[in-house]
């Protein structure tokens, strides 16, 4: 494997615990767990907030800057590859089960070479293109994270979880025409769609949007458990989009920050717009699947990253969602990039400073001017478009020490959203998804009591 092998640190060190701890028998896991939180969660570390009352409708505190009118909406979504703009990409079945696929990240200096199975996806997408011939394509490089199928000697990963449906979302971004040749950067989103538990009446359908890598995996496997229990029908992204961390550099000059601003602002909104359409091309698939499911109630949970894309993908298609949970979120892709504790190991997005490179509050007085001029030209980021959403019921789950996507841009999305019912933890960012399960009852509950459902 070599040239894919990267650590993904703390996050993936979680996910390979928690799934030793799944290895065990049920009543053992159990005792580990418990044991686990009863020591690191201390009594009384939830605190409720409700929502405000100033919340719904144009009264609202501190309204956003930017406020999107229904006409306007399309003018700011990213163009890609395709014949009829309102369809962005193709769906492509996938065989075998969850086990047999695994994520990898790509290495430093690792582009993918392209095969069969590569082609055939360049091709489903180019048929939404309306074209066969006179085409280039540029597979996924260095930081993307993409699935591949386990070879026969390779049991995969390990995983319980079994879904009705497995399939991506092939997209392509348009780079230009040269010599009359379309060339295109190819992007895909695994997907697995879940069948209610046939012995409670079905609910709706759940859209989960994972965090980095799609971990913790088990946690996420058994948050889909717990909603299929409960009625709810479950479309997860196994990972963000292909190209989310995807490594950019980009160059800054410090007598001309409107130029890096726009160019951060344009590949951010790009990164955000991809789990947009990935989520509207999953959920219109899943509709095809279950017809049924088209009539009712449609929820969007967002857990770190997919969190923080959230607000975008809601946005997308405001009239589909009834509810947002938002776990571990935040609003200014920029600077959650730039002050993130993962950010020295993901290096998704480097800022090259152009002469010397600022340090300490010289470099925090440059990154608080440029993110200024960065939310002018990032009609995508969360901080705009959580207007959007004060007019639906909105949860916020956050930990008071996330230092991933530091509180302090959590604090804002919530603000920017209309300060909606938001449940604290006395937790950091890992601890926050760790005890996550604890509290899945309580958060189905919660769209229980938020979600009209038609029997």
């Amino acid at each position: 494997m070599a040239g894919f092998g990267e650590s993904h640190n703390l996050l993936l060190g979680l996910g390979m615990w928690a799934d030793k701890i799944r290895r065990m028998s049920k009543k053992r896991s159990r005792l580990w767990m418990l044991a686990l939180i009863g020591t690191l969660v201390p009594a009384g570390c939830l605190r409720i907030e409700q929502a405000s009352p100033l919340r719904l409708g144009s009264d609202a505190a501190d309204p956003p800057e930017r406020e999107l009118a229904p006409h306007a909406r399309d003018s700011i979504w990213p163009a890609r590859w395709s014949a009829d703009p309102t369809i962005r990409g193709a769906i492509v079945p996938l065989d075998g089960t969850l086990g047999d696929w695994y994520g990898v990240r790509l290495g430093e200096d690792h582009y993918l070479r392209s095969t069969p199975a590569d082609q055939a996806d360049a091709e489903a997408v180019a048929r939404i293109a309306g074209t066969t011939t006179g085409y280039q394509y540029t597979l996924e490089g260095p930081g993307c994270f993409i699935f591949k199928r386990a070879d026969p000697d390779f049991k995969g990963r390990m995983t319980s979880s079994k879904p009705a449906e497995l399939f991506k979302f092939v997209s392509a971004r348009p780079l230009g025409k040269s010599a009359g040749i379309e060339s295109v950067l190819i992007e895909r989103t695994w997907m697995a769609y879940y069948d209610p538990d046939p012995a409670v009446e079905r609910r709706g359908l759940i859209v989960l949007c994972p965090g980095l890598f799609g971990v913790p995996e088990p946690v996420n496997d058994r948050f889909t458990e717990l909603c299929q229990r409960d009625g709810w029908a479950v479309l997860r992204l196994l990972a963000p989009p292909s190209r989310f961390t995807e490594r950019t550099r980009f160059p800054v000059r410090q007598d001309d920050l409107d130029a890096a601003a726009k160019r951060l602002a344009d590949e951010l909104g790009q990164r955000a717009a991809e789990v947009a359409y990935a989520v509207q091309a999953g959920v219109q698939h899943v509709h095809t699947l279950r017809p049924d499911l088209a009539e009712e109630s449609h929820v969007l949970v967002g857990m770190s990253g997919g969190a923080m894309a959230g607000p975008t993908v809601y946005a997308l298609q405001p009239d589909t969602f009834d509810a947002v949970v938002l776990i571990g979120g935040g609003s200014n892709f920029l600077l959650i990039n730039e002050y993130s504790n993962y950010s020295s190991w993901v290096r998704a997005i480097m800022l090259d400073f152009q002469g010397p490179a600022p340090r300490g509050e010289e470099r925090a007085q440059l990154m608080a001017e440029l993110s200024n001029r960065y939310l002018e030209h990032a009609p995508l980021d969360g901080f705009h478009l959580a207007a959007m959403l004060h007019d639906k019921p909105v949860l916020m789950l956050q930990g008071s020490n996330d230092q991933a996507v530091p509180s302090r841009y959590g604090d804002q999305l919530w603000e920017r959203l209309g300060k909606p019912e938001r449940w604290m933890f006395q937790a950091g960012h890992e601890l926050l998804f760790l005890t996550l399960n604890g509290y899945t009852p309580q958060i189905l509950r919660w769209l229980d009591e938020h979600v009209q459902v038609d029997p």
